[in-house]
C-alpha cells in the first residue's frame, strides 16, 4: 500500500526523484521480487520483520535504512509489526550527469566484499537527509528542486564515509560528450516510449555506435538498454491501468508492446503480477 507520494516532476515513470510510503500489516510474504530502473534507499519509520534480497536475510525495526541498486531484486518477505517505509527512488542520472555528485555512483558500481544492503546510521544523518528530502517534495518551497538533490547527495555521501563499503579505484565517471549522449538517450525513450524502438536509432540519437552504446549504458545505469525501456513500458501501463478505463490490448498498443503477448510476458516479468493486479476494484 502506497500513500503520500511525491515527485520532483510529474511525469511518474521519468520523475528522476520520488518518495512514497509503503504501509503493510503484520503477514508472511511470499518472495515477489520487484524491479524498477531507480535506485532506492530507504528508512523503516515503525514496525519489524525480515527483508530478503537475493540470498540474503535481513532483520529491520524502526530506524533501519537500506540501499539498492537498479534492477537489484528485494523483497519484504515477513512483517512482525505494522511497518511505515519511507521509500526514496532515484534515476541514476541524477547522480551522474554532473562531476560533483558522480563518485556516488561508487556505492552501486564499485561495492566491495564488506558491502551490505542494510546500512548503519550511527549519526542519524542519513534517516534526517531522507526525511528532510520528502519535506521538500512534498512543500516545493523556492528552490526546491535544488534542496531535494542535496538532501538526497547529502544522505548518499554518509553512506560513503561510514559504511566502507566501496572500492575507490574503480571509476564511475565517463566523459561530458558520453554524458550528454546518455542524457539524450533518456529523454528521447522517454518522448517515444509508446513507439517502436530500436538500437539503431537510439544509437543515431546518441551518436554512438549501437554496441558502445549499449555497454556504457549498461555500465553507467546497472541495467541494459532494453531491461530499461521494457521496465518503463511496464511503469507506463501500471499508471494506465489504474487511471483510464481501457483494454489491456489498447494499453499494450499505447505503452509501445508489440503484442498483447509479449505485454503479459514483460509485465509479469517486471513485477512478478498481472495487469489485472493493478486495476482498481470497483
Amino acid at each position: 500500500m502506497r500513500e503520500r507520494e511525491y515527485m520532483l516532476s510529474e511525469q511518474p515513470s521519468f520523475g528522476g526523484i520520488r518518495s512514497y510510503h509503503s504501509l503493510l500489516l503484520p503477514q508472511a510474504r511470499a518472495y515477489n521480487a520487484h524491479h524498477h530502473t531507480e535506485c532506492e534507499i530507504s528508512i523503516f519509520l515503525r514496525g519489524s520483520g525480515v527483508y530478503t534480497v537475493g540470498e540474503k536475510r535481513y532483520e529491520f525495526g524502526a530506524g533501519s535504512i537500506f540501499l539498492f541498486g537498479s534492477n537489484e531484486e528485494h523483497c519484504i518477505t515477513e512483517i512482525h509489526e505494522e511497518i511505515d517505509l519511507l521509500n526514496v527512488q532515484f534515476e541514476p542520472y541524477i547522480l551522474w550527469e554532473r562531476d560533483e555528485s558522480a563518485e556516488l555512483m561508487l556505492l552501486f558500481h564499485a561495492r566491495n566484499a564488506r558491502f551490505e544492503n542494510r546500512l548503519t546510521d550511527g549519526s542519524g544523518r542519513i534517516g534526517k537527509a531522507l526525511l528532510a528530502l520528502e519535506r521538500e517534495l512534498s512543500e516545493k518551497r523556492p528552490c526546491y528542486a535544488m534542496a531535494v538533490r542535496y538532501c538526497l547527495f547529502m544522505a548518499l555521501t554518509e553512506v560513503l564515509r561510514e559504511s566502507d563499503c566501496v572500492d575507490y579505484e574503480k571509476n564511475v565517471r565517463t566523459s561530458d560528450s558520453v554524458t550528454q549522449s546518455l542524457r539524450l538517450t533518456i529523454d528521447y525513450i522517454q518522448e517515444h516510449i509508446d513507439k517502436k524502438l530500436t538500437l539503431c536509432e537510439l544509437a543515431s540519437v546518441a551518436c554512438l555506435s549501437p554496441t558502445y552504446l549499449s555497454c556504457v549504458f549498461k555500465r553507467v545505469n546497472g541495467i541494459s538498454l532494453w531491461d530499461y525501456i521494457n521496465i518503463k513500458r511496464v511503469e507506463r501501463a501500471i499508471v494506465m491501468l489504474k487511471n483510464e478505463r481501457l483494454t489491456k490490448l489498447e494499453i499494450a498498443e499505447r505503452c509501445g508492446f508489440s503484442s498483447a503477448s509479449n505485454f503479459y510476458k514483460t509485465f509479469t516479468a517486471v513485477t512478478g503480477k498481472k495487469p489485472k493486479d493493478f486495476v482498481p476494484k470497483a
